[in-house]
């Protein structure tokens, strides 16, 4: 027979090998699981900015570099080939535009 502490216990034990900022335990009314929204290094970047410190760095970048703030955070985060693909991206958005009128 388990003892009271025992779902408390298990679900620690989840935790504890679950893969940071990768895996999240999730309790709903349909039950408990522990999913991996399988984000690449990129998304990461953006969503696991975590703590004070390191949002403040963020919103530095955002002011600094209000049009391109983007590919900076990127580059910081040592994503050089995400921020060029991104500028790359605008490059191409741009001449769409250009082409249109």
């Amino acid at each position: 027979m388990g003892t009271p502490d025992a779902p408390l216990n298990r679900e620690l034990d989840i935790l504890r090998y679950a893969t940071p900022k990768m895996q999240y335990y999730v309790v709903s009314q349909l039950g408990r699981r522990l999913i991996d929204l399988g984000l690449g290094p990129a998304a990461l970047a953006f969503t696991g900015v975590n703590g004070a410190e390191e949002r403040a760095h963020a919103g530095k970048v955002i002011c600094t570099h209000p049009e391109t703030w983007r590919e900076e955070w990127l580059r910081l985060k040592r994503l050089p080939e995400w921020a060029q693909y991104l500028e790359e991206l605008s490059t191409e958005k741009e001449m769409v535009c250009v082409s249109c009128l």
